[in-house]
């Protein structure tokens, strides 16, 4: 377990005055600055050690990690950065909101105002995967990075750069911990929980906690927008917003949903891709109470949902508060504008928007709330200014009050990051882009739930307590992450042959141990293929089709139909691949050149008797793309596909430098050169069959690094060496054998 501060360190500030501790800044590592991404399931998401969340720069560099991508590998995008703050008021009676991120347009910058927080421990990886290499029996997910960071420095570690607004500092440890799964259930949301302890030496009060966030759905791949164009055609949200009464400005219902999340959406850009959404939505926390004259100290859930237990306690109810404002902070109503200092970021935190309190009526409150909230059905400002291009939304997602946090002590608050693909009558464009209506957040909704339901485990009510009935593991203890598994992904391997590819994989699934029932209940395989044409719209797993099923006969689960046609008398081994691999499928009819993801998945025989129906590993965790197309050294003349080459041809993307064309019947090591019919050289490429996997654009943008290329083809982005693109005409090529030395000659078309 990684902790931010060790126990000396944390009874050393207990002892030390608050007023003290901003002046004596604590002694640290030189710990550098370190970003890591998820890429268990189907959700790339980038975490730091610094308090934030995403890749900022991600537009710009589309090939580098991922911000808060899904699907995988599609390049649609759902945030610009995101970030902790932590409103309280301190011993002294001073306010002060601790920021991991703010408005800015480079995001985040060691030691720029706003980011207060500075790194304590560069990232543990935990995994539950016995396959990999972080695998770890105390690991919680899939994938856990865990880290933590402070806000009681006055210098960045190991630097002599100042940290921001110093005199404010609250005296926080955070300890941050992400947790990510493959399961199709799971893949679409990575969990983050921020431990928060108060090591200040004094009690905290009146503590809001928020996820400060830019989220911006756009595919980054595609657009052909960049500056404020980007940003300025997004679409926000929210679910679960309290009710509140008109004139009074009464809190009359802190629970009118069983989802607390703010999302956002494209509502403007036209670029091709996948309509989806972006959210943060808030799980729970906990919260170490540290009690008052007839309340005993205690550990209590924080949510919502338990409204009616902190007020028969005589504690401010827990309150969700979503607020939005512009990212130019120039609205004429200035609680729409950028909060200037922390005593507007605490009122940002707690005062709903509009301001109940100020309307005479409950109907002047009610349509004031939902001109600008859309009143759920998506005709609200927040839903469409995108479409005017006045769409560029910052967001905070703020819990609390925790009435107080005493010395030493911690609140843990809970949120996950959820994408979804709206269904597939919202996919048409306009209209599927500036719809947010209930059925267009159908599947938003169920992701959330499954969120929802992971980050519960044990706690089937969701009120914090282990009641009777819930104790699956029969513990005595509340676990939450606590869920049913499918059986473990198999290993895949894909060889490829002329219009062939040959799928390898292991064995090791069949003993997988569901968590939850204690037994191995494997049933059978399943093989899915993706078409030509499907990496284009940016989900080529989630559009891979299912072709064949092979499992356990002698029961009422799948086909029965046994898995002796598939499996290997004797397993096949590869060099320099330590896999041991027990099955054997042949996928045949693949045309050249195209784009297939093949997977394998294992899934479990359920639970018949609970009604659970059978659980399956993911597509995304062992799927791999591949190019079929000529093996190299068939000594068969090269030559050019498509031929004449007519822009865009039916795989190029949109921009000039995502075309693609093919050069075929290689030999294993070649030298290719085109030339104009003046005898001028336009380019050369080098060719080698065991290391080519396509050196152009076109694999960046729409495919991936693991991918499998024929070794007789090379793919050429029709682009001169200079990067000039070339005009239409006759083109001549050759091609020289570099082992034999002999050269064979072509000629192929260029339309436009």
């Amino acid at each position: 377990m990684v902790f931010s501060l060790d126990t000396l360190r944390r009874t050393a500030l207990t002892a030390v005055p608050f007023a003290a501790l901003l002046l004596a800044p604590l002694s640290a590592d030189a710990q550098p600055f370190e970003r890591v991404a998820t890429d268990v399931g189907n959700t790339g998401l980038s975490v730091t050690n610094a308090g934030t969340l995403g890749r900022p720069g991600v537009a710009n560099d589309p090939s580098g990690l991922p911000s808060f991508e899904y699907p995988l590998n599609s390049g649609i995008e759902h945030l610009f950065e995101a970030g902790l703050w932590v409103g309280a008021r301190r011993p002294d009676g001073v306010v002060s909101v601790r920021t991991g991120a703010v408005t800015s347009s480079g995001g985040y910058s060691p030691g720029a105002p706003g980011f207060e927080f500075a790194q304590e421990a560069t990232f543990q990886r935990r995994s539950s995967l016995q396959t990999s290499p972080f695998f770890s029996p105390l690991a919680t997910s899939q994938q856990d990075f865990i880290t933590a960071y402070s806000d009681t420095l006055a210098l960045l570690p190991g630097t002599n750069t100042p940290l921001p607004d110093v005199q404010n500092q609250l005296g926080l440890s955070v300890q941050q911990t992400s947790y990510a799964w493959s399961f199709p259930f799971t893949e679409y949301f990575v969990i983050v929980e921020y431990e928060i302890t108060n090591v200040s030496g004094g009690p905290l009060t009146d503590i809001w906690v928020g996820l400060w966030d830019d989220l911006v759905v756009r595919n980054v791949v595609t657009t052909t927008e960049g500056g404020g164009a980007f940003f300025n055609k997004g679409a926000r949200g929210i679910l679960g917003y309290p009710d509140y009464e008109g004139g009074t400005g009464a809190l009359t219902n802190a629970n009118p949903d069983s989802q607390y999340v703010s999302y956002a959406f494209n509502a403007g850009g036209q670029e091709e891709s996948l309509n989806t959404y972006g959210s943060i939505a808030f799980l729970g926390a906990e919260w170490s109470d540290p009690g008052s004259a007839g309340r005993p100290a205690a550990q209590r859930f924080f949510h919502p949902n338990v409204a009616q237990q902190y007020r028969d306690l005589g504690l401010p109810e827990p309150r969700l508060n979503p607020r939005f404002w512009l990212f130019g902070g120039n609205d004429p109503d200035p609680a729409l504008a950028r909060p200037a200092d922390d005593l507007e970021r605490y009122q940002r935190m707690q005062q709903p928007y509009p301001n109940p309190a100020a309307f005479a009526s409950d109907a002047a409150y009610e349509n004031a709330r939902d001109a600008f909230y859309g009143g759920g059905q998506g005709i609200g400002r927040l839903q469409t200014d995108g479409t005017i291009g006045a769409g560029n939304w910052i967001g905070l997602t703020s819990v609390g009050p925790f009435a107080a946090l005493a010395s030493g002590e911690s609140v843990t608050v809970t949120f996950a990051l959820v994408a979804a693909l709206k269904p597939e009558q919202f996919q048409t464009v306009p209209v599927g882009r500036e719809a947010d209506t209930p059925e267009a957040r159908t599947n938003l909704r169920t992701n959330v739930f499954w969120a929802q339901e992971t980050y519960a485990g044990e706690d089937a009510n969701y009120n914090g307590a282990l009641d009777p009935g819930e104790d699956i593991n029969g513990n005595g203890v509340l676990d939450r992450y606590l869920i049913p598994e499918p059986p473990s992904s198999p290993q895949l391997r894909v060889e490829l042959e002329q219009g062939k590819a040959i799928l390898y994989w292991t064995e090791f699934a069949e003993q997988s141990v569901d968590p939850v029932t204690g037994r191995v209940d494997f049933e059978g395989y399943r093989v899915y293929r993706s078409d030509p044409g499907d990496d284009r719209a940016g989900n080529i797993l989630g559009d891979a089709g299912l072709i064949a099923q092979y499992d356990n006969p002698g029961n009422e689960v799948g086909f029965n139909n046994g898995l002796d046609a598939i499996r290997l008398d004797t397993p096949v081994t590869f060099e320099g691949d330590p896999n041991e691999y027990r099955y054997r499928f042949e996928a045949a009819g693949l045309l050249d050149g195209w784009q297939y993801a093949f997977a394998v998945t294992a899934f479990d025989e359920g639970d018949t008797a609970s009604g659970l129906l059978p659980l399956e590993s993911s597509k995304t965790t062992n799927a791999v793309r591949v190019f079929p197309g000529t093996e190299a050294g068939t000594g068969n003349k090269p030559g050019v596909f498509p031929n004449p080459y007519r822009v865009q041809a039916a795989w190029d993307g949109p921009l000039s430098t995502q075309r693609k064309l093919y050069f075929y019947n290689l030999p294993e090591r070649a030298q290719i050169r085109v030339y104009s019919l003046a005898g001028e050289i336009v380019a050369e490429m080098d060719h080698d069959a065991q290391t080519a996997t396509g050196d152009i654009r076109w694999f960046d943008d729409f495919s991936t690094d693991d991918r499998v290329v024929a070794g007789g083809v090379h793919a050429w982005d029709i682009l001169s060496d200079n990067s000039l693109r070339i005009s239409s005409g006759l083109y001549l090529f050759s091609v020289q054998d570099l082992d034999s030395g002999e050269t064979e000659t072509g000629k192929f078309v260029i339309l436009r």
